[in-house]
Order: C-alpha cells, then sequence, then structure tokens
C-alpha cells in the first residue's frame, strides 16, 4: 500500500505533448519500485494531452490543473503539492526505466544525501539509442571516486567543479524536498532555460552528494516538435536572462572564490549561450550578440579575470569542450573592452 508519505515525488508537466505524455506516465506507473507518487501539472494543455491525461485512473497519480503559466509555474505548482521526502521531475514526452525509482532510492538511502544525480540515455529522431552527452562528465566523477560525498570539503569541491559541467537540466536529479524548502529553491517563473538557474542554484547549496552508475532517463529529440532546444524563436534570448541570475547567484554563494569553479560555470553557461547565438535565425542573430555584450558588461569583473596555469590544467582535466567555450566568452569580453574604450 502506498504511504501518506511517499519516498519520490515525480513532478511532470504538460502542455500539448498529446498522446506522447501517457508514454512518459506510463513508465513512471511501470516502475518496479512502490513508494512513489506522480503530480501531473495540467498547465492550459491542448484538449489531446488533457484527454490523455484524463484516461489514467491510478492512486499514484494526482492531476493538477492551471491555466497556461509555463513550464517553471508549473513545476513549482508541483513542488506546492509534493509530499514526497524526496523530488524529481520528467518532461511529459521523455520516460524513465522501469529500475529508474529503484536506483535512485537506494542510492539515496544508502547516501542520505542532499542530492543524487543520474547520467541519462538519448534517443534521436530515428531512435538511435546512446549514452546522454555529459556521459564522460558522470564517468570522471566515479572514476575519481566521487560518486558520494558526505559532507563539506575537498572532496565535494571537487565533485562541484564536474557537476558544474553536467548538462543543467532537472530530469538528472532526486532532490531532498526538506533542502530545497530549506534553500527556497524554485525554478525562475516566467523564463525559459530555466533549468540553468534550478541545477545552478542545488549546486551552491549543498552539503552532500551521491551519483547513480546506471541512467536514469531518457531524452527524446523528436522532429516536429515544438521543444525548446528546437525552436529559433526569440526565447532564445530567455538564455540571456537565465544565464545573468545564475551569475549574479553564484557571485553570492560561497565558492564565488574559487576559479576553477567559476570558469566551470563560465565554460558551461557560455557553451550553452554559444549554441543558441549560433542556431537562431539569421534575423535575430545581431540582437542576440548585442544582448549577450550586455550581459557581459555588467557581470562582475571577476568572472573576467585571467586564470593561472594550474585553473588551466584543471579546467582541461574537465571537458574537452571548456576551453573553447571560454575562448568564445574572452572574445565577448574583448569586444566589450573594445566597445568602452579600455
Amino acid at each position: 500500500m502506498q504511504s501518506s508519505s511517499p519516498f519520490i515525488s515525480c513532478i511532470v508537466t504538460a502542455f500539448n505533448e498529446g498522446a506522447l505524455a501517457a508514454v512518459s506516465i506510463h513508465s513512471l506507473l511501470g516502475q518496479s519500485f512502490s513508494d512513489f507518487e506522480i503530480i501531473v501539472v495540467d498547465d492550459g494543455a491542448s484538449e489531446e494531452t488533457r484527454r490523455t491525461l484524463q484516461s489514467f485512473d491510478d492512486p499514484r497519480l494526482r492531476l493538477l490543473r492551471q491555466a497556461n503559466d509555463g513550464l517553471s509555474s508549473a513545476r513549482n505548482r508541483g513542488l506546492q503539492h509534493a509530499r514526497g521526502e524526496y523530488v524529481c521531475f520528467l518532461d511529459s514526452d521523455d520516460t524513465r526505466p522501469g529500475y529508474a525509482f529503484a536506483e535512485m532510492a537506494r542510492v539515496a538511502r544508502e547516501s542520505n544525501a542532499d542530492c543524487v544525480f543520474s547520467p541519462g540515455m538519448l534517443c534521436e529522431p530515428r531512435n538511435d539509442l546512446r549514452p546522454f552527452y555529459d556521459h564522460d562528465i558522470f564517468s570522471k566523477l566515479q572514476a575519481r571516486q566521487l560518486s558520494r560525498v558526505d559532507e563539506p570539503g575537498p572532496h565535494l569541491v571537487e565533485a562541484l567543479r564536474l557537476l558544474l559541467a553536467i548538462e543543467p537540466q532537472s530530469a538528472n536529479k532526486l532532490v531532498r524536498r526538506s533542502f530545497l524548502e530549506k534553500h527556497r529553491i524554485r525554478f525562475p517563473s516566467g523564463l525559459f532555460f530555466e533549468d540553468i538557474v534550478f541545477h545552478n542554484v542545488v549546486l551552491m547549496n549543498v552539503n552532500s552528494i551521491a551519483i547513480t552508475e546506471l541512467p536514469t532517463f531518457t531524452y527524446y529529440r523528436r522532429y516536429g516538435r515544438p521543444q525548446i532546444t528546437g525552436t529559433q524563436s526569440t526565447l532564445r534570448f530567455d538564455a540571456i536572462s537565465s544565464a545573468g541570475n545564475v551569475f549574479d547567484l553564484f557571485r553570492q554563494s560561497r565558492y564565488f572564490h574559487d576559479i576553477t569553479m567559476r570558469r566551470t560555470l563560465l565554460a558551461a553557461t557560455f557553451k550553452l549561450l554559444r549554441w543558441c547565438e549560433e542556431s537562431t535565425s539569421h534575423a535575430l542573430r545581431w540582437n542576440y550578440r548585442q544582448a549577450l555584450q550586455v550581459l557581459v558588461m555588467h557581470m562582475d569583473e571577476r568572472y573576467l579575470a585571467p586564470p593561472d596555469a594550474g585553473t588551466r590544467e584543471q579546467m582541461a582535466s574537465l571537458a574537452p569542450w571548456a576551453q573553447e567555450s571560454l575562448t568564445y566568452f574572452d572574445k565577448l569580453a574583448n569586444d566589450v573592452s573594445a566597445m568602452s574604450g579600455s
């Protein structure tokens, strides 16, 4: 029997996924682990999506409805109603393997960590299944024996330097609900690319982490679906606003003095910002570059401090893309400096 306070609350948001939402929900209801609840937030969903959601009759699933207010608002609404000791998230067109909750719960119980991180799988449009983009980072965490860190200290700092370089998304986390409440962590309403903020704020505050060895989610890239990562519209500009929030928050964190962490945050964030610039429409690209320069212009000058040889060596060991991303950032910083006449 399901307890009144389940171990895991999984929050799913739905908008216009239609019948695809059934695939996602079936993957959750089919878990081998039983102590969970699913909170589905209907964020002003399309009629087809709503019919799909209403077709489920399972006591483990709760359906909440709201007028369309965006992904962040819907996830925050789910958090308000979550009862689990830990919470996780899943987009309603992605899936979890049947063992996922069991693996996540096992690691959470054994480690008692603030946050359990998991690698994932990527399914391409032609059903080509492969490890998710950040597979190498998770492999390095395992190889450096950082799959479990119980308290603040040098090992946690080393783990966080790597975790700053994984994909900033919500599906790869199982987070203690009391930790989120203590630090008042929520998704930034009104912005897309909201996972950048959530991911990094979690990392700024955790005192203990753990890693699952097995992947616990599958992200699907789809043709003809209006995924944020597949659009060339002005929504890409929200990545700049989200990045600005991250840089301001990190500046106030206990780790801001660590130049390697600062540079890793820069590399990971400008990797995404560069991708947004390169994949946005040509009609918007000049405006996007101008907005990027404004972002850099208002960043704390300590972000601009050149790294020493030791930091460069550490960065090279983190991710092969880090230097290219930092070169992109440095070029933006130089352009801003030239425009200001300094």
